[in-house]
């Protein structure tokens, strides 16, 4: 280990801690939710652009579903689109993936992939592992 890094270990609970910063927690999030949803890398950048600016449209509208129909307005995917520096032709192809996986219905969020964050506080997420061996 190098000096000045911490290393992480899991507590006798279960509880990890994952450092990330207000930047970078919708991305550390979406890496951490791959095996749900199967984006690869530019894929969850693309995605984590349009989750940063569901959060932007989210602070003056409160209804969900208009959020997701400005999101999807074109002036508000072609900014996204520039922010990521990906071509039309490649945002229709990262666009038909969310949808295939699930990340997208139609032109709405998966409430799934939304996490319910506060810039600045804390996230909570709870994995729960069912048994399903037979008794």
């Amino acid at each position: 280990m190098e000096k000045g890094q911490t290393q992480r270990k899991p507590s006798v609970d279960g509880i990890s801690i994952v450092p990330t910063t207000s930047k970078n927690f919708i991305r550390s999030w979406l890496e951490i939710m791959h095996p749900f949803h199967h984006l690869a890398p530019r894929e969850m950048d693309f995605a984590a652009a349009m989750l940063e600016k569901r959060y932007e449209i989210a602070q003056n509208v409160s209804d969900q579903i208009l959020i997701d129909k400005l999101l999807f307005e074109e002036e508000s995917k072609e900014s996204i689109r520039e922010k990521v520096g990906i071509t039309r032709a490649h945002m229709q192809t990262i666009l038909r993936k969310m949808r295939e996986n699930g990340v997208l219905n139609g032109k709405r969020f998966n409430i799934q992939y939304v996490p319910e964050w506060e810039k600045g506080k804390p996230f909570r997420m709870v994995f729960v592992f069912k048994n399903q061996d037979e008794t």
